[in-house]
């Protein structure tokens, strides 16, 4: 989890810091939903999700990294049968 910190202004705005607002696309304008969580402040967009929320970067380059390795010793329709039980 990435850490940032923000301070509020005197009319109860904040600012969602520039690293964070250029990796989740945020753009001018975005509505967010504002929850409490205990004594936390979630702050959410509003609307349907996007393709892009909850995205994790490196989580990403974790399945970049590791995809179309797992070796199976079959070929995938060998093992797409074994998973639905094809006899």
């Amino acid at each position: 989890m990435r850490k940032s910190s923000t301070t509020m202004t005197s009319k109860g705005q904040i600012t969602i810091p520039k690293a964070i607002r250029d990796r989740r696309n945020i753009a001018v304008g975005a509505e967010f939903e504002v929850t409490e969580r205990g004594d936390e402040i979630v702050l959410r967009r509003a609307g349907p999700p996007t393709a892009a929320e909850g995205e994790d970067p490196e989580f990403d380059a974790y399945l970049e990294r590791v995809r179309g390795s797992m070796r199976l010793g079959m070929s995938t329709d060998a093992f797409m049968e074994l998973l639905r039980g094809d006899e």
